[in-house]
């Protein structure tokens, strides 16, 4: 029997989703995936949308065009089954990320820092991190909460919610790698939901077991001061965060971003994707490590 058409049409999130879906026998059998990337504005070929049978997608707003979930759908085939899946982003572990020209993976409270302080200044700030810049234990709560409620919002209605789980589970285990890199929990979650709702029975133990997340190279550090007054386990200022083929601190990762600043390199990720051990001496020596 030939394997129906599946188009995933999905950010980075699709990556981790892919594998569990075509590790599951029961949707293996069935189903050949042909993956599309959203956020890239990839066409989809028409031959692959006349051709159709299960439609997996990330709500697109109008603003996409001819992408955009009120302009894709109409344009499947009458036989083709359309799931929406959930686009997962958190900030409460990560309070002051924010989207800025000048670096990957922004800081706004370092960004803010360094516009009125010396570097030197604004690391031994940043580092310090007082209730008062910082903010407090309520301030953090109030902020992860209000992330916690977005994802509830975007979720409402939809036919595979994952922020129940995380809002359960969000304190005792880090649940997301980075702000829009969900862990192998939530992906798991959201494997187990659809194979369920194409009644083909749940994620297969071996296939969550034997799972190897595709995103896991690379762990936005949590600030140590973020992850005691949030009451986070698995955050201290010894731990050693994946960061491509290094472990770095949170404080090494923060010096290698002002070392970044410094060079007015944009490009953090490809910065930190060649970083040499040696070269991380000489990072955090120059910014006064």
């Amino acid at each position: 029997m030939a394997q129906a058409l599946c188009l995933l049409h999905a950010n980075c999130q699709g990556d981790a989703l892919r594998p569990l879906l075509e590790n599951s026998p029961a949707f293996a059998s069935r189903f050949r995936i042909c993956q599309y990337v959203n956020y890239t504005r990839q066409s989809i070929a028409a031959q692959d949308i006349e051709h159709c049978d299960l439609f997996l997608y990330q709500r697109l707003a109008p603003k996409w065009g001819d992408l955009s979930t009120e302009q894709m759908l109409p344009r499947l085939p009458q036989h083709c089954q359309a799931i929406e899946i959930p686009n997962l982003f958190f900030k409460g572990y990560w309070p002051h990320w924010s989207r800025d020209e000048h670096i990957n993976f922004a800081d706004s409270l370092l960004e803010t820092l360094l516009e009125k302080v010396s570097p030197h200044e604004a690391l031994t700030l940043y580092l310090r991190g007082s209730a008062a810049l910082l903010g407090d234990a309520a301030a953090l709560n109030r902020q992860a909460e209000e992330s916690l409620c977005r994802e509830e919002a975007k979720e409402a209605g939809a036919p595979i919610q994952c922020a129940p789980l995380l809002r359960e589970r969000w304190r005792e285990e880090q649940m997301f790698i980075t702000v829009n890199h969900p862990g192998r929990e939530l992906v798991c979650h959201m494997a187990e939901s659809l194979l369920r709702l194409l009644g083909l029975g749940g994620l297969p133990p071996s296939v969550r077991g034997g799972f190897v997340h595709p995103l896991e190279d690379f762990w936005l550090p949590v600030h140590p001061v973020v992850g005691h007054s949030l009451g986070l386990p698995f955050v201290s200022a010894e731990k050693r965060w994946p960061v491509y083929h290094l472990q770095l601190t949170h404080r090494e990762y923060i010096m290698c971003y002002m070392a970044c600043r410094a060079n007015n390199v944009p490009d953090f990720l490809t910065f930190l994707k060649n970083l040499s051990p040696d070269a991380l001496h000489a990072a955090t020596a120059a910014i006064g490590g």
